[in-house]
């Protein structure tokens, strides 16, 4: 490739980033200060202050080997440690779909529980958000 094709090239490529970044620029993508108002930043504590607060949600511990087993419409977050659904299985809502017993469950993500007995069980000391009917054994 001789020279003259080569800046050509080179020319031909800044102005199709110049061109990106001025569409972008242009579709607002970097009108957002971040941090602000329109495009604020959150703290795993805020979260949790919140869902507990004003969720319905209550923080449940569990060590390890210990069960929790809700009743139908029971809601389960996992936020700290590693469980796998128990008794019967668990609905996903995050990813939509069924999780069978002793499959690990993902840390936060909302699943609820389709019939009764259903739950998980902790492989570790764990703590959870969960709104509705529940029991611990």
């Amino acid at each position: 490739m001789n020279t003259a094709k080569k800046i050509g090239c080179g020319a031909a490529g800044a102005i199709l980033l110049a061109a990106a970044f001025l569409s972008g620029r242009y579709a607002g993508a970097a009108s957002k200060t971040p941090g602000s108002t329109e495009d604020p930043l959150i703290t795993l504590s805020y979260l949790e202050s919140r869902l507990t607060g004003q969720g319905g949600y209550t923080a449940v511990s569990l060590k390890k080997g210990e069960v929790l087993t809700g009743s139908e419409g029971t809601g389960i977050i996992l936020l700290r440690g590693s469980a796998t659904a128990a008794g019967k299985s668990v609905v996903d809502l995050t990813e939509g779909s069924l999780t069978a017993e002793d499959t690990s469950l993902f840390l936060y993500h909302s699943y609820i529980v389709p019939e009764e007995k259903g739950g998980c069980k902790a492989l570790s000391a764990c703590t959870l958000l969960v709104m509705g009917e529940y029991r611990v054994r």
